[in-house]
């Protein structure tokens, strides 16, 4: 707020605190209010419209009645071009995709004759990007068109944004001089002990996992799994013989040491002091505007997130138009990956809102995280069109990012109890020391692999409720001892009872510490 606003605000207080005074209580002196809300009109943020709350999300001197917070991700006020979208994430919706196609090549992988490198450099490419400017996506929609004719700006990976990869962004950095190797919190990446030594970062489980993968895929051999009917040959690659599925592996931790990484301790670090006066080149908006956009971008909502229902925005059902997790928000017969589709976490935040719907103390993870980027675009959108934020605006931009990184964090440990719920049921269905069939062997292998993967993504925020100083209930050594527990490998039917008994009661032990420090409800934890 400008000095001179604030100075007149002070100055109407006190004229309508002597005015009142000099009434003594008479009635011929009331002081004006024109929308009957209570607050006189001269310290009333806005006049027009009733706020008895004064509710003013951005601190632009003007309340919310009257200035409306949006409720959709568009800005289209550049200061640099009249009526202009100031708004530009494309190099993360590109990286998105190259998660997503990722997953897909994964899902085609079977034992064949081909040459392990063959798979290596297939999965590869998804990292390094090498020559991806020219690449199909291959991005369909779930129920939409099989050769993508329905998706706009998204044919090639080049199309969305050049020169991206995913690689150069993960946590730690891609080990070639390049990429991130400040985004790695205290140079300390922990979780995984299996092959890894003390000071191996991120990369270096991937590589681990795709050579893994690779060569399940080309040794010739299946895993043999011991049911109570006998042994029987898994037919997926995806697993190894101690339950292990890195096609999980890798796209979970891959959306935390990745987008989660960049978004909460990258984009979300700027200085926003500096930014907003600061052009980004000759493009429509700032420094500031386009880094909130990128953690936006990594969150992977759609622009009108609020505008679905949670069972919708998780792609599982609803209006017929929305109910695959994207909606055609222009009305132009396309959908724009760029702008109306939900990636991954936004994705998930939506799953565990609808997992606690019909709970007494339901949760709105997902509404949460949306307003407070939506509020904090909203003040980086007024001090850069002014040239400066005021120290009010810096201090309610910070509060919205942090809202909105420990919310996400929450989707991600919400994600993490779910898993731990399925892990625990998938081995409460053994049959002695065998698994019940070869359902039992797949669904804990990956159950479990998704449960690490997410669980491993937790440490990659500052925001972390494990890295606050101001939240007793845990630490990071809490987080370390988590991941720990959960060892590098699932338990399996055939490890000794003791084994499998002192799991279950770790993972309870998991889930409560969990729910302790993300201050979640006891029955929304259970449902999840």
């Amino acid at each position: 707020m400008p000095v001179s606003s604030i100075l007149s605000k002070y100055l109407a207080i006190i004229l309508l605190s002597v005015l009142v005074a000099c009434g003594g209580g008479s009635s011929d002196i009331t002081p004006a209010d024109t929308d009957n809300d209570g607050v006189a009109d001269a310290i009333d943020n806005c006049i027009d419209e009733p706020n008895a709350d004064q509710v003013d999300t951005d601190v632009n001197d003007q309340g919310d009645a009257c200035d409306a917070m949006p409720t959709v991700y568009n800005f289209k006020n550049s200061y640099y071009t009249a009526n202009a979208d100031s708004v530009s994430y494309t190099g993360q919706v590109a990286r998105q995709l190259l998660i997503s196609g990722m997953v897909d090549y994964m899902e085609t992988m079977t034992e064949s004759s081909e040459a392990k490198e063959t798979f290596k450099d297939g999965l590869d490419f998804y990292m390094n990007g090498d020559g991806a400017d020219e690449v199909a996506t291959g991005f369909i929609l779930k129920n939409g068109n099989a050769d993508g004719s329905d998706i706009a700006n998204a044919a090639t990976y080049g199309a969305v944004s050049s020169g991206k990869n995913l690689d150069g962004k993960i946590a730690g950095g891609n080990g070639e001089g390049g990429g991130e190797t400040s985004k790695l919190i205290g140079d300390e990446f922990f979780g995984w002990s299996e092959e890894l030594n003390a000071d191996d970062t991120p990369i270096v489980l991937v590589d681990k996992w795709i050579e893994e993968l690779a060569q399940q895929a080309s040794n010739g051999t299946s895993v043999l799994v011991d049911t109570v009917n006998g042994k029987v040959t898994l037919d997926s690659v995806h697993y190894d013989e101690q339950g292990r599925n890195q096609r999980q592996l890798l796209q979970k931790f891959l959306m935390g040491a990745v987008s989660f990484s960049q978004g909460t301790n990258d984009y979300f670090q700027a200085d926003w002091a500096v930014q907003v006066g600061a052009r980004e080149g000759a493009k429509n908006y700032t420094e500031a505007e386009h880094n909130f956009d990128e953690a936006f971008g990594y969150y992977g909502a759609a622009r009108d997130n609020n505008d679905y229902e949670d069972e919708e925005a998780r792609a599982k059902n609803g209006r017929d138009d929305w109910k695959n997790g994207y909606h055609d928000t222009d009305g132009n017969g396309l959908i724009d990956p760029r702008s109306e589709f939900n990636f991954g976490h936004s994705q998930n935040c939506a799953k565990r809102d609808f997992g606690t719907a019909d709970n007494a103390n339901p949760t709105d993870l997902s509404t949460e995280v949306m307003n407070a980027f939506l509020a904090g675009r909203q003040i980086i959108s007024n001090a850069s069109n002014a040239g400066f934020i005021t120290d009010a605006e810096l201090t309610a931009l910070t509060g919205n990012i942090k809202t909105a990184a420990v919310t996400w964090e929450k989707c991600i440990a919400a994600t993490t109890i779910h898993y731990i719920n399925d892990v625990t049921e998938d081995m409460g269905n053994f049959v002695g020391n065998q698994f019940a069939n070869v359902d039992n062997f797949t669904d804990l292998g990956k159950h479990w692999s998704e449960m690490k993967g997410f669980a491993l993504s937790l440490q990659f925020s500052p925001f972390s409720p494990f890295r606050d100083a101001e939240v007793t209930a845990v630490d990071l050594n809490d987080l370390k001892g988590l991941l720990a527990g959960m060892g590098d490998a699932p338990v399996l039917a055939t490890d000794t009872q003791e084994v499998i008994d002192a799991y279950r009661v770790f993972l309870a032990s998991a889930r409560d510490l969990l729910q302790a420090a993300y201050n979640f409800d006891a029955d929304n934890v259970a449902n999840w």
